[in-house]
């Protein structure tokens, strides 16, 4: 049997899945990936099969998956205000820093919490 190479794009969220799947199932990471293309086709061939459930699926996780992005967003405008918080009130403590240090201050803190968390920009 002959192969053909693609290469392919995955977020660093499906990355992680697939490697911590793959991990579990003892495999590497290029062979689940190749088992989920297999699966994925042999599912989409018999979409005429299953009817219109795969399309309200479909649509479903279309919605699913545009609600976690905005969850995605309202949780970093949270850690933005909460690192803006702590700023600010690092700052009242002692003497007062102007604006523009305040800000700087904000988005260094902003960075560091998005690189703990592993979301780096």
């Amino acid at each position: 049997m002959r192969h053909v190479q693609h290469s392919i794009r995955l977020p660093i969220v499906l990355d992680r899945t697939l490697r911590q799947l793959a991990t579990r199932r003892e495999m590497t990471p290029y062979a689940l990936l190749q088992d989920c293309v297999r699966i994925g086709l042999a599912a989409m061939t018999q979409e005429g099969a299953t009817g219109p459930i795969p399309a309200a699926l479909a649509e479903e996780l279309g919605q699913i998956s545009a609600r976690i992005v905005h969850v995605e967003r309202l949780t970093e405008r949270a850690l933005y205000v909460s690192c803006a918080a702590y700023v600010f009130a690092r700052a009242a403590a002692p003497t007062r820093i102007d604006e523009t240090r305040l800000t700087d201050d904000i988005n260094a803190a902003f960075q560091r919490q998005l690189a703990l968390a592993g979301d780096t920009p």
